[in-house]
């Protein structure tokens, strides 16, 4: 049963008790008007936020609602949470509610999220943290709905890493949520089991959204614009899972010819400025439906992880793509490549200039085991160049797109029942 502080008499004991442990909270957001729900802590912006904020992420217990009102709340420390069950965390709106870690001094995270289940944050943004921005770990079952995660100002190699970054979560829901700035991903699942990522924007990044060494991904009805990459679907090596089962389809990524960011060493360093979509040694993804416009390197850009690092370690990885399906998109104006590029990059673009070959609009390096690995049915006019390069004088360059015309069972869509 829920108790209302409207019910005065009989909760007075109650209301003492959260006003001693939580000083910041009232019975709305501007000090009047209706009751708050006694399973809701309010935290309001001011002088002691930060700290009341974690004490609340300490103490809050399951079923409870954590609630920041408008306005600006300074961080000079990673907000976080363990070990918690059945929680939401509120803000007033996504322009509302900033979270701010501008003055962060300690701590590699924004908010960081770890070993929990049964978790929702909504309706506010996390800007500016030192390193990741809103961040959760080993968690099932958690939701990001209507959360930005941002960086002030132009965007550069010193900001953190990943904006939104579940990793080694499973069932991960992402829905109407906005990431700017980020020196990685600025939306990014990685390790994960069961995803759906949709109706987000991802702008000004290194890569707009990534989904590394997952299984079992859905993302559709996105915008990709203005990054270096907008859409990454990577398996690497030395990680906890390999990646498989990734849909894309339905999104818009267009424009996304920023110069490269990322710090030197990082494996998105070697993305190349102008990519709609990557595919880097995954399996079993299926690319359908979405319109790729203005990425002047290409649209689709399918690799494997030899190109960049022929040093493997981990026995078990296996860096040829596999099951890959394109079908049904489409493919509009491409503009002036950006030369400003990593020296493999630009290596690339100079085979296309010798064979007189305009980027293309599906581009591959021709490392897979067999054409069957690689399915394409595009609409007649979709350019493709395959690079061969496996032949390292690059002297097999082809435009022929036929041995690729193969129509494998689309992959099932991933469902479960969000938090």
């Amino acid at each position: 049963m829920k108790f209302y502080l409207k019910t005065a008499l009989k909760v007075v004991p109650l209301i003492f008790v959260f006003s001693l442990l939580f000083s910041s909270c009232s019975s709305d957001d501007d000090g009047g008007g209706d009751a708050i729900p006694s399973n809701i802590i309010q935290i309001n912006a001011g002088e002691n936020a930060a700290d009341e904020a974690q004490l609340v992420f300490i103490e809050v217990e399951s079923g409870q609602i954590i609630q920041f009102s408008s306005g600006t709340f300074t961080f000079t420390n990673t907000l976080s949470m363990d070990n918690k069950d059945t929680i939401i965390i509120r803000g007033a709106g996504r322009d509302k509610t900033i979270l701010d870690f501008s003055s962060q001094t300690a701590g590699g995270d924004g908010v960081l999220v770890t070993n929990s289940d049964n978790i929702r944050f909504e309706n506010l943004t996390v800007r500016d943290a030192a390193g990741d921005g809103l961040k959760a770990k080993e968690c099932t079952t958690i939701s990001f709905v209507n959360v930005g995660v941002v960086w002030s100002g132009e965007p550069n190699e010193n900001n953190g890493a990943y904006g939104l970054y579940p990793v080694q979560c499973s069932e991960v829901f992402i829905d109407n949520c906005y990431a700017y700035g980020a020196s990685d991903a600025g939306i990014y699942v990685g390790q994960s089991n069961r995803v759906i990522l949709k109706n987000s924007v991802a702008e000004g990044n290194v890569a707009g959204i990534e989904i590394e060494n997952t299984t079992n991904a859905d993302v559709f009805d996105n915008e990709a614009f203005d990054n270096t990459g907008g859409i990454l679907v990577f398996d690497l090596p030395g990680l906890s899972q390999y990646g498989s089962a990734t849909r894309v389809f339905n999104n818009h990524s267009h424009d996304n010819n920023r110069t490269n960011f990322a710090p030197a060493g990082n494996i998105v360093a070697n993305v190349p400025a102008g990519t709609g979509s990557m595919i880097l040694s995954t399996k079993n993804v299926e690319i359908f439906d979405n319109t790729f416009t203005n990425n002047n390197f290409a649209g689709i850009l399918v690799a494997n992880y030899l190109l960049v690092n022929s040093n493997i370690t981990d026995p078990g990885f296996d860096p040829f793509p596999a099951d890959v399906k394109i079908h049904g998109n489409t493919y509009d104006a491409m503009g002036a490549v950006n030369t400003d590029q990593p020296p493999l990059i630009l290596q690339l673009i100079g085979v296309l200039k010798l064979y007189m070959l305009d980027q293309p609009n599906i581009l591959i390096d021709g490392l897979i085991n067999s054409p069957t690995d690689l399915c394409i049915i595009e609409a007649a006019g979709a350019s493709f160049v395959n690079l061969n390069a496996g032949d390292q004088t690059f002297a097999s360059v082809s435009t022929d797109i036929t041995p690729y015309n193969c129509s494998p069972a689309p992959l099932p869509a991933v469902s479960f029942d969000e938090y």
